[in-house]
């Protein structure tokens, strides 16, 4: 069975083809800048290696982008199937299920309308994600959509790890609550702590610590989300790209009644220009670190507040969970710099989390143990697969897993 998992955004659609019976990437890529006269395609055959590398073609809405995409798929040149049935379903990776959803979905009409409903909450993603679903309901209406929420998850919280300490009424009018992301990230990791650990997931204790353009960690007890540091929006927690992470509420209203700013100025500022990019002009990390390395005073100072600030979540997952059987790095930042784990968890030896130095270098990229064997908590860097969980997500909810 075929899977087709698709993320969209107001712009962008980026997919993957999965084929389940191997969980294999057979064909993957990008619609970008869709609704620009310039909007090109990118996409791989990862059957015989042909490519398509920044195709200019016409993609005036995600409709259009959804027709490029599965023309692409079923060319004779670059595609990998003949016809659009044999796709047996499409799986969305929609960012915001609010408290409606707490698992995958099938997309019918009526829940895609709840979807919508959940706009205001997320009204730079769900937007996307609704537009990408009608794209594919308008072109291909035999496939079965299912939903996939990086907030369901996290549904498990208990109420006083989601509940601000604001007036209540906040959360009663206005759902201003935690609702926690990357979800779909924490999902696949514990499925394969299961396989690594020998555990059933109802008996696993794990702290995952999620680091890439976005980042978050997650508390997990007995197999579901505790507690998790993103918020109401993914803006809380730790350093970020372009997000600022955790701040004392009033740096806001002194940095508004300073520079004389509006609302959107500030959400300008806290989502697209702190973080990385605030601290040191430069978002991407691995520019970053070869600043630092290269002696840059600021790329130095930001490695050492990233690192620090995911080491006071991990310090504090500890005290939530008592019991802890392993301590997972994942996400781009992580999973493929080595020095960025030793300094996240560097002096916490009588936390009983003890590095391997030699397995953490070598480890670097690949599903690795780097704990050395004396350490009380088994540390592992497992690269996420989020686009293969939607996938699992998918034949779930359909019954075909």
């Amino acid at each position: 069975m075929k899977v087709l998992v698709i993320n969209c955004g107001s712009s962008t659609v980026k997919f993957q083809f999965i084929d389940m019976e191997g969980e294999k990437v057979i064909a993957k890529g990008r619609c970008d800048k869709i609704g620009y006269e310039d909007s090109d395609l990118i996409y791989k055959n990862l059957n015989n290696g042909k490519t398509i590398d920044g195709e200019l073609v016409s993609m005036p809405n995600h409709s259009e982008a959804m027709k490029v995409l599965l023309d692409r798929l079923m060319d004779s040149e670059y595609g990998v199937i003949n016809d659009v049935n044999e796709i047996y379903a499409v799986g969305h990776r929609i960012v915001h299920g609010g408290e409606k959803f707490s698992s995958s979905v099938l997309l019918t009409d009526e829940v895609l309308e709840e979807v919508k409903e959940l706009s205001p909450i997320a009204p730079l993603h769900n937007p996307g994600c609704i537009m990408g679903v009608e794209a594919i309901k308008n072109i291909a209406p035999e496939l079965k959509n299912v939903g996939v929420f990086d907030t369901a998850f996290h549904q498990t919280m208990p109420d006083y790890n989601y509940i601000y300490p604001i007036p209540y009424r906040y959360y009663e009018d206005y759902k201003i609550r935690r609702y926690g992301f990357h979800g779909t990230s924490y999902m696949y990791i514990l499925s394969r702590l299961e396989d690594i650990l020998n555990k059933k997931k109802e008996d696993i204790n794990a702290i995952v610590c999620h680091l890439g353009g976005g980042a978050s960690v997650c508390a997990i007890k007995e197999g579901k989300s505790y507690d998790t540091s993103m918020g109401f929006t993914p803006l809380e927690g730790l350093v970020m790209e372009s997000r600022c992470g955790d701040i004392d509420p009033a740096i806001v209203t002194r940095i508004m009644r300073q520079e004389n700013l509006s609302v959107d100025d500030v959400d300008r500022i806290l989502n697209k220009e702190s973080g990385r990019i605030g601290l040191t002009g430069i978002g991407d990390f691995r520019l970053m670190k070869e600043a630092a390395l290269e002696g840059n005073e600021k790329a130095i100072l930001a490695r050492k507040i990233q690192s620090n600030k995911t080491k006071k979540y991990i310090g504090s997952y500890l005290a939530e969970l008592n019991r802890v059987d392993a301590i997972v790095f994942t996400g781009g930042v992580l999973e493929n710099n080595y020095e960025e784990i030793e300094m996240t968890i560097s002096n916490m030896e009588n936390l009983g989390i003890i590095l391997d130095k030699e397995r953490n270098k070598n480890g670097s990229g690949k599903e690795s143990l780097v704990s050395s064997d004396d350490s009380k908590i088994k540390l592992f860097v497992i690269p996420t697969n989020e686009e293969l969980q939607i996938a699992k997500q998918t034949l779930e909810v359909l019954g075909k897993c």
